[in-house]
């Protein structure tokens, strides 16, 4: 008589139940480690966008200003350096620069193609800065990376929302942070007025306060639409607050997990992410900086 053995139907259940037990815990490791480095590449993308997009606009506010008449910098101050209206502007170039490339914010009336369209993927729309500065020497070079060869024509400089051409699948309403960069002399405006090149990828708000003093010395923060709807001679300026809702470039999944209540405070604005704006699925958080313009500081001797 022969003996047979082998599993019995239990044992071999027994077995198999381990074995799926142990590819699930598997399958768990991986996916989670997925997840992991998906966020981790959203962070890395914030922190990108903060220490290296807004420290890359900072530089050159800090020549804003420089070599003008006076120190006291307003919307009339000829060459002042953070350009709000026509009277910045030499008269031979102000007919080439509309309002709309011009410093503008929420509630000001928008342009078209290249122009500021107040792009944003929240209610207000989102601002422009415009600045411009006098080099101090030849060799550098502007936001565009385009160099710098004489110190005889100004630089001028807008930063802006716009949609981003090489977006990702399924990112909705791609919008990244641009600076188009022109110079001019007295008569000539060049380059100026174009799509500009991308500093920050991906951006769904941009909001400027001008930090302004008035004749008794008081300071205050102050949006660039409210501050030319004041009357008579404009506060002084002293400094600019940026503030920009930035936001991972590849999405983290739909996971309860990583989802992130979609309301934020970008200085002075409550803002919320629109439906064309993939509330879901990226990493968000809103990056600052104040800059202090230091050649608008104290009097010209």
């Amino acid at each position: 008589m022969k003996i047979q053995k082998g599993f019995t139907l239990i044992e071999l259940m027994i077995a198999l139940a381990l074995g799926l037990i142990v590819v699930a815990a598997a399958a768990m490791l991986f996916l989670t480690g997925v997840k992991s480095s998906q966020v981790q590449q959203g962070m890395a993308d914030l922190q990108d966008n903060a220490n290296f997009g807004l420290n890359y606009i900072t530089q050159d506010l800090r020549l804003a200003n420089l070599d003008t008449v006076e120190a006291a910098m307003n919307d009339a101050l000829l060459h002042g350096g953070v350009v709000l209206s026509q009277s910045n502007l030499p008269t031979g170039i102000q007919a080439g620069v509309g309002d709309v490339l011009l410093s503008q914010s929420n509630g000001d009336a928008v342009g078209r193609d290249n122009e500021w369209t107040g792009a944003s993927n929240v209610t207000q729309n989102s601002d422009q800065l415009v600045i411009q500065y006098k080099p101090a020497q030849t060799g550098g070079f502007d936001c565009e990376g385009r160099e710098i060869t004489t110190v005889d024509r100004m630089v001028i400089q807008r930063y802006f929302l716009r949609i981003d051409a090489n977006a990702g699948a399924g990112e909705g309403n791609p919008l990244a942070l641009a600076c188009d960069a022109g110079n001019y002399s007295d008569t000539n405006l060049a380059r100026y007025g174009d799509a500009g090149e991308i500093i920050m990828k991906r951006v769904d708000h941009f909001r400027v306060l001008l930090n302004v003093s008035n004749a008794t010395g008081n300071r205050r923060y102050i949006g660039i639409h409210e501050y030319m709807a004041l009357t008579g001679t404009k506060p002084r300026i002293l400094g600019v607050s940026l503030g920009v809702l930035a936001r991972s470039g590849q999405s983290t999944g739909q996971e309860v997990s990583t989802a992130q209540d979609n309301a934020f405070v970008v200085l002075d604005q409550d803002v919320a992410i629109g439906a064309n704006g993939n509330p879901q699925g990226f990493i968000r958080q809103v990056v600052t900086q104040e800059v202090a313009i230091r050649n608008a500081l104290g009097e010209r001797e």
